[in-house]
């Protein structure tokens, strides 16, 4: 019995713990420096964009490697993370600080996040491969229902009206898309290869689902505060865990010996091949530490929303840059996109609104009480 009270008592010691981190985040969120924070992470993620746009560019003009494509999503940008650490390490070496923010812990749980985040790209390159940008993208958007799905079980995520109205509106436009899967089917793709990218999507959005919670959850067990260098160590320890499972995939499928003739081959020239690589992975790397800091600084469900975002952006960059079909279904698919996540954003602002009118009484109740007294 006391064995049973004792591990009552600690799960209860637990849970209250995670709770006080969550109402300091919502304290936090008040900050202007935090808000800042947010907005600056947000706008890493709608550069994003560019990024699904590439590696459809990529595969549209010959291109073939799946596990290539999967490490440029995650593992092959990493360098690009060393530059801000370094400048962070220099600082806390003149203030005699601690040099890693991150504990061995943590560094741990990132690793196999890491792993499964590889497996999660290998799974949306190998869709591109059959999908046009435009669908691959909508479909994908489907991940925000999964995220909320997993984020209510694994993390206790509390929803408002507004946040399950954009969710269903987020599911049912990959839902419209999905009534008139086959008629956009690129040249050169066969039925049997469309379904699969369209299957393969639909998983990849439900594996990152379970992932963005399950990175919430990880950084709430570890006790931290939200500092910019942790940010950068943790985005770095899951770069360099989800590449090396895209390089072992890559040296079992042979592709280092074929990108020579790969780039040789390619439809937009052998420079421009390597261009377009580097950038895209540039472009992957800054979106992926735009999710962490919107996950870490807020929520799960935030940075399900923000990954939401980049279905309209990247539709227009497909519709206007690589001339792809704009029917009435996939146009429907688009509006209640935006309609969900504009939906989203305006309870978010009655949230804060909320909030702010609760702080203001308490503030006037407290200077009521001692002239009470």
């Amino acid at each position: 019995m006391e064995g049973k009270e004792m591990v009552m008592e600690e799960g209860l010691a637990t849970q209250t713990q995670t709770q006080t981190q969550r109402q300091a985040h919502q304290q936090e969120s008040k900050d202007p420096k935090h808000f800042l924070s947010l907005l600056l992470n947000f706008t890493l993620v709608l550069l994003g964009a560019g990024g699904p746009f590439l590696l459809r560019v990529y595969f549209i003009h010959g291109g073939s490697r799946k596990w290539l494509s999967s490490w440029l999503q995650m593992g092959a940008g990493w360098p690009v993370l060393l530059l801000p650490l370094s400048i962070s390490y220099r600082r806390r070496h003149q203030h005699n600080t601690k040099l890693l923010s991150i504990t061995p812990r943590l560094a741990g749980a990132c690793s196999v996040l890491g792993l499964l985040f590889g497996l999660d790209c290998y799974l949306f390159a190998y869709s591109s491969a059959y999908l046009p940008v435009s669908t691959s993208s909508i479909l994908f958007s489907t991940q925000l229902a999964f995220t909320a799905l997993f984020a209510f079980f694994i993390v206790r995520q509390r929803f408002t009206p507004y946040s399950v109205n954009s969710i269903i509106l987020l599911t049912l436009g990959s839902v419209a898309l999905g009534l008139k899967s086959g008629n956009d089917r690129p040249e050169g793709v066969s039925s049997a290869q469309y379904l699969i990218g369209f299957v393969m999507t639909l998983a990849a959005a439900a594996l990152y689902g379970l992932l963005i919670p399950l990175t919430q959850l990880v950084y709430e067990k570890s006790k931290l505060k939200i500092t910019f260098p942790l940010l950068m160590e943790v985005s770095l320890v899951i770069s360099f865990f989800s590449g090396g499972l895209c390089l072992v995939g890559m040296l079992v499928n042979k592709d280092f010996q074929a990108i020579p003739r790969e780039a040789r081959e390619f439809g937009l020239g052998e420079s421009k091949y390597y261009i377009l690589i580097v950038c895209d992975a540039i472009i992957w790397q800054v979106c992926n530490v735009g999710l962490y800091g919107l996950l870490l600084y807020a929520s799960a469900l935030l940075a399900g929303v923000g990954t939401a975002v980049l279905v309209p952006l990247i539709q227009l960059l497909g519709v206007i840059l690589l001339h792809e079909k704009l029917d009435q279904l996939k146009g429907l698919a688009l509006a209640l996109s935006i309609w969900g996540f504009a939906s989203y954003l305006y309870g978010e602002h009655r949230q804060m609104k909320k909030m702010k009118k609760m702080k203001k009484m308490k503030d006037t109740a407290a200077l009521e009480l001692p002239s009470r007294q």
